[in-house]
């Protein structure tokens, strides 16, 4: 048997040593003895290569990302939801503690409450705080702003608005799902 293939077998016996031990060598030997496959390699060193067309495409992808971020997070802010601003990513994880009395109210003490009312009541779903570890009574729950036509938004991104700052018109325009959604949060915390 190679060497390999003993040491992926477990093969690995040290008499009268602790099987933490034994733990701790196999893992070591395994990093020492094993390595990424070849076509890994092929695909890392590809991914690490400068592609101008996909240059483009991830810039014009993080000014919509980031200026959708901002809109929604800026219409909760303006509700008294709180979260930490977007930096980089698709979603937003408010919290919707203000709230907490009148939800209490409505029968709504968690998380996982809250986001099933929100689907029932005005058809906007987002998943709760407990998903992601949260407490159950913590009211936080993640949104994922990504429900526009990419294809569409991104050809507008990249001709009609190519080198302006998108602003809450471009959004208006151009994702007008992720508007109505907020719209329908933002009258739906008004009407508790």
């Amino acid at each position: 048997m190679g060497r390999r293939r003993w040491l992926a077998a477990g093969n690995f016996h040290f008499p009268g040593k602790p099987p933490l031990l034994q733990n701790a060598m196999a893992i070591v030997a395994s990093e020492t003895y094993t390595s990424t496959s070849a076509p890994i390699q092929y695909a890392a060193i590809t991914a690490f290569q400068d592609y101008p067309d996909i240059d483009e495409y991830l810039r014009h992808s993080r000014r919509i990302l980031k200026a959708l971020g901002n809109y929604v997070f800026g219409r909760l802010a303006a509700k008294k939801v709180t979260m930490p601003a977007p930096k980089g990513a698709f979603y937003l994880f408010p919290n919707f503690n203000f709230y907490r009395d009148k939800l209490k109210a409505k029968g709504i003490l968690t998380s996982f409450e809250l986001c099933e009312t929100l689907l029932k009541e005005i058809g906007v779903a987002i998943l709760p705080g407990t998903d992601f570890g949260r407490q159950p009574e913590e009211l936080t729950c993640r949104i994922a702003y990504v429900d526009f036509d990419g294809e569409m938004v991104l050809e507008s991104a990249m001709n009609k608005y190519k080198n302006e700052l998108l602003s809450d018109d471009f959004i208006l325009n151009n994702c007008r799902k992720m508007v109505e959604a907020v719209t329908k949060l933002e009258e739906w915390l008004d009407s508790l």
